[in-house]
């Protein structure tokens, strides 16, 4: 009997061991025809059948591989989990999304714990960090290669051979880089050996090694691309430049260029900044010149330009604006805009400040040199070494008084050297002499209604450490004590609002009217002839004189009907002077400057007595965010005539843009040179638009007749290229006659061959 239960145990035993045998065989049969998932140390696999001999996986069919945060895909892999090593054929895709790295291949050998394999036949991308940026032009493509084989030799470390390197959409990219070796390291550099630039697959240059940083801010040391151009008086200009990255806060730049015509150019700039509020840049430009013409005039010279800011312990902020140029001819021969050619004056400032409740405290070092020709030494320089002023806000003189108080005062050494009338003799020139000034304001403000009245008197006292005694300059000191008072009356707007003007203007708008006069009386500026002239505050003469004003002004309900806006004023100013001598400081047939039509026009109208200013009349039209415009003119009742005006406007409509800008002086010679000129800059597009972008800019000359300047700026980018093209002519009479041709050539992401630099550019 007990042998039977055994029997029967063993035969129940054998049954559920066939049983779990046939169940087992099933899942085999159904696992082949569904994707599979099986984990080993992080590793899924998925395929359409797979077969598994000791620790050798057979994946076929749709397989893929994921393993952290790599993803492989191939038609079939063989994969060994004790090593790690994958064989695959097929279609091979191997991805790290979260890095953007991409490849393609037809077949790969592959280790997935040390990160390192082979494929073949590959298509690749990688993302690079896009540097946004008026000057450069930017692509949202990877950068895209092909090659016959690229090992993975390191972790996000690849050598690629037989590489094709590009920005551009593929597969028939506008230009590529190839080389037999590629060094690639995604996130940070792109290394080429041997390389071969082409363009529409033609070569164009050759370079035993390019390195190209694809760090999110790429810091690296190395050559820049080269620049060519070609100008008529300078001959072929070729030049190339070394980027220095010294720190992760200071980097320099050092070049040189030949100039075929005239000898070589040095140029080299230096950055830093040493936290995120301060920064040091320091430029310099250099010519060593064989000499210009037939009787070879050396032209060459130097120029410093160095700007910085600063924020110091103790709430004190350093601001440094430093121009030095070796001399004006330099500057007119070689600056490379016209706004710098024609530029006489010369102007640096170091200064620190600190503000503290209502009061500011200055100390500056200032230098300003006008050249009054292209002779040597024919310049005026004023210098400040160094200037210190204590300065307050207005401010009540106690709490609830109604009278409020405010003060100016300086302390500093000054000195002004200038060339005398006769050529012949020497220049009169000053020691660093002492300069003292104090001066305190009580105003006294009032409001009735719409009357606003206030009420000022000041006094200044001014100790000079020397003086002017003809064409000499006295040591002795001179003290000079100014009394000024003014009354400034605001008086009631009148206003009216109207629904519309017709055809003009079919939406409600309002037009006010602002009348304001202002009475000035100014004694004790003596001796004015005697006074050494260091800035406008030496220009203190005696006056008594009102100006009145009338401000017509057309207000509009701004975009969305919230608040309104100005879009037309019109304003007319005049002063007239109760004393047409200014305290017989005015010296007839001869140009007179004071503070009165300083404030007035910055066009000088004093040659002799006079009861009434010019007229001026300042217009300003701002239909839309689109259009502006500002018009002015003098009307001068003495001479009936405009004497001076200008006009500037401009507008843009989505790509196209345009603005001039004309300004003439009719004034007599004694005053100021007449001139009639006119400005303007048009164009379409922009600097890294795709497509045809263009530009044309001039400033004519109607009394001489010509266009003084002109330059004309053609472009077009593609997705991952852009071309520049320009033209600039210099017509400046004897002192410059020039033609230049600018070329650009630019990879998206990458860089600009050529020598059209950025602060150049008509856009």
């Amino acid at each position: 009997m007990a042998l039977q239960c055994m029997n029967l145990r063993a035969l129940f035993l054998v049954n559920i061991s066939l049983l779990c045998c046939q169940l087992f065989s099933l899942c085999f049969v159904l696992r082949a025809q569904v994707p599979s998932e099986l984990h080993t140390y992080d590793v899924v696999l998925q395929a359409s059948s797979q077969r598994k001999t000791g620790s050798l996986y057979e994946l076929d069919g749709d397989v893929k591989i994921t393993y952290l945060d790599l993803q492989m895909t191939a038609a079939r892999i063989t994969y060994d989990e004790s090593t790690g090593e994958i064989q695959a054929t097929g279609v091979v895709t191997f991805e790290r999304p979260q890095v953007s790295q991409h490849l393609r291949a037809s077949r790969a050998e592959y280790n997935l714990w040390t990160g390192t394999g082979t494929f073949y036949d590959v298509e690749g991308s990688f993302g690079a960090e896009i540097r946004q940026g008026e000057s450069l032009l930017t692509s949202t493509n990877p950068f895209f290669f092909s090659a016959k084989r690229v090992d993975r030799i390191a972790e996000d470390t690849y050598r690629v051979e037989n590489a094709l390197i590009t920005v551009c959409t593929l597969p028939d990219p506008a230009w590529t880089f190839s080389a037999p070796v590629a060094i690639i390291r995604p996130g940070e550099s792109v290394r080429i050996y041997n390389s071969k630039f082409r363009l529409l697959d033609v070569p164009v240059f050759y370079s035993p090694y390019f390195r190209r940083s694809l760090k999110p801010n790429p810091r690296s040391s190395g050559f820049l691309m080269p620049t060519i151009g070609n100008s008529s008086r300078q001959g072929l200009r070729i030049g190339n430049s070394f980027y220095w990255a010294i720190h992760r806060s200071v980097d320099a730049e050092i070049g040189a260029e030949f100039l075929s015509k005239r000898g070589w150019a040095q140029r080299g700039t230096l950055r830093v900044r040493p936290s995120a509020d301060s920064y040091l840049n320091v430029s310099y430009f250099g010519v060593e010149d064989r000499g210009f013409g037939p009787d070879r005039i050396d032209q060459g010279g130097q120029s410093v330009r160095a700007e910085g800011t600063a924020h110091l312990p103790s709430g004190f902020r350093g601001v440094l604006d430093l121009n030095l140029i070796s001399s004006l001819t330099f500057r007119e021969a070689f600056a490379q805009s016209f706004a710098e050619a024609v530029n006489s004056e010369v102007h640096s400032i170091a200064f620190l400040t600190r503000n503290f409740a209502s009061y500011q405290l200055n100390a500056q070092f200032s230098r300003a040199e006008n050249f009054q020709s292209i002779r040597p030494d024919d310049t005026v320089r004023i210098r400040r070494l160094p200037w210190v002023e204590l300065n307050s806000v207005s401010r009540p003189m106690r709490p609830g008084a109604p009278f409020w108080l405010s003060w100016q005062g300086s302390a500093g050494l000054v000195s002004r050297s200038e060339p005398r009338i006769d050529a012949g003799s020497a220049r009169l020139q000053t020691t660093d002499l002492d300069r003292y000034e104090v001066h305190p304001q009580i105003s006294l403000p009032l409001h009735w209604k719409q009357f606003h009245l206030t009420t000022s008197a000041a006094y200044s006292a001014t100790q000079y450490g020397a003086h002017r005694a003809g064409d000499l300059i006295s040591g002795e000191s001179l003290f000079r004590g100014t009394r000024e008072f003014s009354v400034d009356l605001t008086l009631p707007s009148l206003g009216k609002t109207y629904a519309g003007a017709a055809a003009l203007y079919s939406h409600p708008f309002a037009h006010v009217i602002e009348p304001r006069v202002t009475f000035r009386s100014v004694s004790g500026a003596n001796r004015f002839d005697e006074i050494l002239l260091f800035d406008e505050r030496d220009l203190v003469s005696n006056t008594r004189e009102i100006e009145y004003s009338l401000t017509n002004r057309v207000l509009v309900k701004s975009e969305g009907g919230q608040g309104m806006r100005e879009t037309l004023s019109w304003e007319l100013r005049q002063q007239y002077y109760f004393d047409p001598s200014f305290g017989n400081a005015v010296v007839p047939d001869q140009r007179n400057v004071f503070p009165s039509s300083l404030s007035l026009t910055s066009a000088a109208f004093i040659s002799g007595q006079r009861r009434f200013s010019p007229i001026v009349s300042v217009l300003r039209f701002r239909p839309s965010g689109n259009y502006d415009i500002d018009f002015r003119q003098d009307y001068d009742p003495k001479t009936h005539r405009l004497t001076n005006g200008a006009l500037v406007a401009g507008t843009r409509q989505g790509e196209f843009f345009a603005s001039v800008s004309h300004f003439f002086v009719r004034n007599p010679s004694i005053l100021s040179s007449s001139s009639n000129q006119i400005g303007f800059v048009t164009g379409y597009g922009n600097l890294v638009r795709n497509g045809f972008n263009a530009a044309f800019a001039g400033s004519y000359d109607f009394r001489a007749g010509f266009l003084q300047f002109s330059a004309v700026q053609v472009s077009y980018n593609s997705d991952c290229c852009g071309f520049s093209l320009e033209f600039r002519r210099f017509a400046l009479g004897s002192v410059r006659n020039e033609n230049q041709f600018r070329i650009a050539f630019s990879l998206a992401n990458i860089g600009t061959f050529g020598n059209m630099k950025r602060q150049e550019r008509l856009f």
